[in-house]
């Protein structure tokens, strides 16, 4: 069962990808380390759909394009004593601050090699290393994207209480 989702922001410059990476707030779980938007998949919820969940609820943005990435990070959580497996997402999004909610308290916008460097674990790098290869072979990338124009139950929504959840 997948419980936890990532999502790579990501922004194109002129001088190459951009990635957004947030500091967890002194009092949530993991205080203090940066990290791609992650987040829990709520019950009978789709992890693409979370991700998008995540994505507005975390930075307040809605992406312009939105990719499975072909890496799933796993993880063993000793307090659980369980193994829990974490599927990777990549959204393009516009370059600007975001908008953070309670989870965290600081932001950075960083190229590539910056991000590696500053991403807290290991699965978080071995998932920007996938990113780079993705978005450079146009036949993988059209198998990756996904179509958030509509959902199950129609269009993608954005309603005001989204942020509040």
């Amino acid at each position: 069962m997948i419980k936890y989702i990532d999502v790579f922001p990501f922004t194109r410059s002129d001088n190459g990808l951009c990635f957004l990476l947030l500091r967890r707030a002194p009092d949530n779980s993991y205080p203090g380390i940066w990290q791609p938007v992650a987040g829990k998949i709520k019950s009978g919820e789709a992890a693409w759909k979370a991700g998008l969940r995540e994505l507005e609820e975390e930075t307040g943005f809605t992406p312009q394009q939105f990719y499975a990435l072909d890496h799933v990070s796993s993880y063993y959580l000793h307090a659980t004593d369980e193994i829990i497996h974490v599927p990777a997402f990549i959204a393009e999004v516009e370059f600007k601050d975001p908008e953070l909610n309670h989870e965290h308290d600081a932001f950075k916008w960083l190229f590539f090699e910056d991000t590696l460097k500053s991403a807290s674990w290991t699965p978080y790098r071995k998932a920007l290393e996938a990113i780079p290869p993705l978005l450079e072979t146009a036949p993988a990338l059209a198998l990756a994207q996904i179509d958030i124009s509509t959902a199950v139950n129609g269009p993608l929504i954005k309603t005001p209480n989204m942020r509040n959840k």
